[in-house]
């Protein structure tokens, strides 16, 4: 899987913090490694924090990918987040519960809204309503099958 240049961490939190006037920078380097190793990761723009309990529901309709070749320039990954967050600015903006949701699949760098809810009950009632395939328990690190089309339906 192509690796995503570690330098690309501080420049896409500096760059968040110009749309999101309560970001912190944080050391997105690791967010990024955890996406390689794992699958994906949860930040939000608004805080500048990973979540830390709860449920994690995408948001349909904002999902964005990116081609193979953005991941070999962190400047153009960068750039990718930062217009990703700038078009998406009103679900984002001073919503605590709404986190940048990003993956790496197929050679390619996804990147979606995710609602983080504290309640199982409620987040796979919201699943079910906008066709997820499924939900991510942040403490076990878990999917929990919602049995949806990915909201493609």
């Amino acid at each position: 899987m192509p690796r995503v240049p570690a330098a690309a961490a501080g420049f896409i939190a500096r760059r968040a913090g110009r749309f999101f006037r309560r970001a912190e920078p944080v050391p997105l380097a690791s967010q990024i490694t955890r996406a390689r190793r794992e699958g994906g990761f949860s930040w939000s723009p608004t805080t500048g924090r990973v979540p830390a309990r709860g449920y994690m529901v995408a948001q349909t309709g904002r999902t964005a990918h990116f081609p193979q070749s953005i991941l070999d320039d962190s400047r153009a990954t960068a750039r990718a987040i930062d217009k990703y967050l700038h078009d998406n600015r009103d679900i984002f903006e001073n919503r605590k519960n709404i986190y940048l949701g990003c993956w790496i699949q197929d050679g390619k760098l996804w990147l979606e809204p995710s609602r983080n809810l504290l309640g199982k009950t409620r987040a796979v009632k919201l699943a079910r309503e906008t066709d997820q395939i499924a939900i991510y328990e942040v403490k076990t690190g878990d999917y929990i099958d919602t049995g949806g089309a990915g909201g493609f339906l």
